[in-house]
């Protein structure tokens, strides 16, 4: 059923008006088009499309056997020149086309004659001047082309371009069948002429750019024959509505084509034809997938454009298309390294990894398609504007940096970034334009997954499904490294999808306990893929109870773009590991950071998996202080004592603090508050006992911003703290341990710098000359030790320490600010104050308001943390970074 045109586009396209004039005829109201209708016309398109495509195929086979990868990218060039003319001077002409020419029949009118007198008079006037400019500024205008093959290009550029107006005319006003009998029919001229060459032996770029012509020029004079306008049809009023429609449309348009096109004449500049040639085949290849959104794309314009389908529509056929595509890019990526060989010989055997390198961004960028048609439908170009500028503008960067490494693979990386940010822009402007929205917003949200997807199914089916896929992954990804993964490992993973899909909060309840558990001696310490299963294992939950938490979408995209630079650095600028550590490493920050997010919901429930994990970690402290105790600071600063490391749990105590202390300055229960007062020195205890200096400095901060708001009610209990630490200072006094005193006085204690104390000093000089060398991504993520050695100079240490054996155990310069900029450049720095700007703004807001303690309890960690990391990473580990994620994830989440 369909709703209201009213509900389903903005007013300014369908007014109310008064009772028309006498003598005029009225047109009848729009009669709904149902989905069996538009997914038939749809499949007629495309099957036009892919009889077009093969043709296309046959003749790109033919070209590139007979003319070679060099002469075989001149004519792509020369090809995708005038492609670029059409879509850069329609003025979004096309797109109006497609809105209003099937209106009435003084539409069509207007549509085919403002077409024809634009493209004859601009589109010979642009080409000229194109043309002009060629001749006297060089080969680099003309793209590299040679003249003769450049003039015949721009001559065929008004062509092409009175070809894509009078096409986006006939699909206006449904017919769409004629124009792709056309299409095929221009093309299958374009095949004849070129297999004429081939057998006269007369086949170069020129020659086959000349049949290319032919075809278009066959195709032009029968578009101009079916656009003729009815007769006795009178010119419509609508022109302010026409050039206004092609205006907004223009640079969507613009930005998407180039997203789409500009990689051929960026690639030709940056290495030159071959690579071209390579790239093209690779690109025609996955543009088979783009038949069915494109062709759905087409059909869905006019009937949403004048009220005769609607959202609802859109989205099943854009779920549909999703599937097709999806099942076609499996198909694709299994046949290309057969195909490839077989159509265009082994000379292009490059283009199978383009392929798989365009399959990801592509796939996704079908579903994005269908989606903006209904934007583009509603004259809704903003969203449009954005996606395709950001994606463009990614892609451009990312060719920019990796075609000069990867070559045609290089492009298909690129390409395949700016689908995906493309995508993801499109995807939440396409759900806000959903006319019931609100209406579902104000209903009460159905719980489990039959709420979720309308279906019958239930979360015990679904957490099945996904046990068996995460366990068949697991058997594959052990056959693929010859790891045998034992049987109870396999049952033990398929009970923790399921319960986990049943009951959501056993995965965060999980985490909360077992981060701080990963810091306990060996054996009873908790693995990290532990964490990072249960981090999964939380959103799964949260995916399929319906429970996710959809976060701020600045926050989102800076989180992705975050880890795309650290993946970038990983594996493309310095993969000093392995591609498959590298992305592990890369997985171990991403898993945490995109997943508990949208698993965290605010509310008690949260703040308890909060003070869970704060007493977890003060158990842990316990265990730790009696293990130091045991054996002695030295155990734990040599790293012989197992799993924990100091520099990891001593920060986590720090978040502990944070968080006992923030819950203790607001009304709590009796039992609550007396817990906490015998966990907060418990706490302070394993502070010391960790001997990290940095966590000393940072449990300092902590405990001084706590009292700074409280100084007016709390200022005896900032003096009695202030004369304990005097005292405690106080030679002869014996409140701290000596051992705690010892590790504090050793920084200084022979009037100088420790060794490691200018080891770091050292380390930090290194990471800035990195800096320095590498500004823009850095060295690469995880980069910084196999660069160490040609960067460290010994100025602090001096020359009586011997620094070479050590440095292979320096993974990084022990200062997270440094490490970022080292290792991410001031791209991956500027992304990530970003980030902490934008979430500690809301946390500010609501410290300010004083909404809760949690907000509280974020700041002071953030601050705690941001003291350790000046000689230390401890983000960098998952017993920190779990909680303190968690803690973000409570104190910008608006209670649901």
């Amino acid at each position: 059923m369909s709703i209201p045109v009213d509900l389903e586009r903005p007013r300014h396209l369908a007014p109310r008006t008064a009772a028309p004039p006498d003598g005029v005829t009225v047109p009848a109201p729009p009669t709904a088009v149902g989905i069996r209708t538009l997914a038939v016309a749809a499949a007629g398109t495309a099957g036009s499309r892919v009889a077009s495509l093969l043709i296309s195929l046959a003749a790109g086979i033919l070209s590139a056997r007979a003319l070679g990868p060099h002469d075989r990218g001149l004519l792509a060039v020369a090809i995708a020149a005038s492609a670029v003319f059409s879509t850069v001077c329609a003025v979004g002409m096309d797109t109006a086309n497609l809105r209003l020419a099937g209106r009435s029949p003084g539409h069509h009118r207007h549509a085919v004659r403002a077409s024809v007198r634009y493209a004859l008079l601009a589109g010979t006037a642009l080409a000229g001047a194109w043309a002009a400019a060629g001749l006297l500024l060089g080969p680099g205008v003309r793209l590299g082309l040679e003249p003769a093959t450049f003039a015949l290009a721009l001559a065929l550029c008004p062509v092409v371009l009175l070809s894509t107006l009078l096409g986006s005319v006939e699909i206006g006003r449904g017919r769409s069948a004629g124009y792709n009998l056309v299409v095929v029919a221009a093309l299958t001229v374009y095949l004849a002429g070129l297999g004429g060459l081939v057998v006269s032996g007369r086949v170069s770029a020129l020659t086959a750019l000349a049949a290319y012509g032919l075809g278009q020029v066959a195709g032009l004079v029968a578009l101009i024959w079916r656009s003729r306008p009815e007769r006795g049809a009178h010119r419509s009023g609508d022109v302010v509505e026409y050039r206004s429609s092609a205006r907004r449309a223009y640079l969507p348009n613009l930005a998407q084509f180039g997203m789409i096109r500009v990689q051929v004449p960026v690639i030709q500049l940056l290495v030159g034809a071959s690579a071209v040639g390579v790239y093209s085949v690779a690109l025609s290849l996955a543009e088979v997938l783009l038949i069915i959104p494109i062709a759905v794309s087409l059909v869905l314009i006019p009937p949403v454009a004048n009220g005769q389908a609607n959202w609802r529509s859109v989205v099943h056929l854009g779920g549909r298309t999703l599937l097709v595509t999806s099942v076609g890019a499996a198909a694709l990526a299994v046949a290309a390294p057969y195909v490839v060989p077989l159509l265009y010989g082994h000379e292009f055997d490059g283009a199978v990894a383009t392929v798989w390198a365009l399959l990801p961004g592509v796939a996704v960028f079908a579903l994005a398609r269908v989606g903006q048609s209904y934007l583009t439908a509603t004259d809704r170009p903003a969203a449009t504007v954005v996606a395709a500028v950001a994606a463009t503008a990614v892609g451009v960067a990312a060719m920019a940096v990796l075609v000069p490494r990867l070559d045609a693979v290089g492009a298909g990386l690129a390409g395949s970034a700016g689908y995906l940010v493309y995508a993801a822009v499109i995807a939440p402007a396409f759900l806000r334009a959903d006319p019931r929205r609100g209406a579902r917003r104000r209903a009460a949200p159905q719980g489990g997954w039959r709420g979720a997807a309308g279906g019958g199914s239930s979360p015990v089916l679904v957490g099945g499904l996904g046990a068996v896929a995460a366990v068949g992954a697991g058997l594959l990804a052990t056959r693929l490294a010859d790891v045998p993964l034992a049987l109870p490992t396999m049952v033990a993973a398929l009970l923790l999808v399921g319960v986990v899909a049943a009951v959501p909060a056993t995965a965060l309840w999980g985490l909360a306990l077992a981060a701080p558990a990963a810091q306990l001696p060996e054996p009873y310490a908790v693995s990290p893929v532990v964490l990072l299963v249960l981090s999964a294992a939380a959103a799964v939950g949260a995916l399929v109870r319906r429970r996710v938490t959809w976060r701020d979408r600045h926050c989102s995209l800076l989180v992705v773009a975050l880890l795309a630079v650290l993946l970038f650095g990983a594996t493309v600028i310095g993969p000093g590991e392995g591609l498959v550590a590298s992305v592990t490493q890369v997985a171990v920050l991403a898993v945490p950071l995109v997943c508990l997010p949208l698993a965290v919901r605010d509310g008690p429930s949260a703040w308890s998996l909060l003070l869970g994990f704060a007493f977890s970690a003060t158990v842990v402290g316990v265990v730790q202080t009696v293990t130091t105790m045991r054996d002695g600071a030295a155990a734990l600063l040599s790293g012989t004592s197992g799993e924990a490391n100091h520099n990891i749990w001593g920060p986590m105590l720090v978040v502990a603090l944070a968080v006992l202390l923030a819950r203790w300055g607001h009304p709590a229960p009796v039992s609550l508050r007396l817990a906490i007062l015998v966990a907060l020195p418990v706490l302070l205890l394993g502070v010391g006992y960790s001997y990290s200096r940095s966590s000393y400095l940072g449990a300092a901060a902590v405990l001084v911003c706590f009292a700074l708001r409280r100084l007016a009610r709390v200022g005896l209990w900032l003096v009695v703290t202030l004369v304990v630490t005097v005292g405690a200072a106080l030679p002869g006094a014996n409140l701290v341990p000596e051992t705690i005193s010892t590790r504090i006085n050793e920084t200084t204690a022979t009037g100088a710098l420790d060794v490691s104390s200018g080891l770091r000093l050292d380390m930090w000089a290194a990471a800035l000359r990195m800096a320095g060398d590498f500004p823009a991504f850095g060295v690469g993520y995880l980069n910084f030790n196999e660069r160490l050695p040609e960067y460290f100079i010994q100025h602090v240490t001096g020359g009586s320490y011997q620094a070479g054996p050590r440095l292979s155990l320096l993974a990084h310069p022990h200062n997270l600010y440094l490490t970022v900029l080292a290792e991410t450049g001031l791209i991956g720095t500027a992304l990530l104050v970003a980030l902490l700007v934008l979430v500690y703004r809301s946390v500010w807001r609501g410290y300010r308001t004083r909404t809760g303690w949690v907000p509280e309890a974020a700041l002071l960690g953030g601050i705690g943390l941001a003291v350790c990391s000046l000689t230390g990473e401890p983000l960098l580990t998952l017993p920190v970074l779990i909680p303190f994620v968690l803690l973000l994830s409570t104190a910008t989440r608006r209670p649901t």
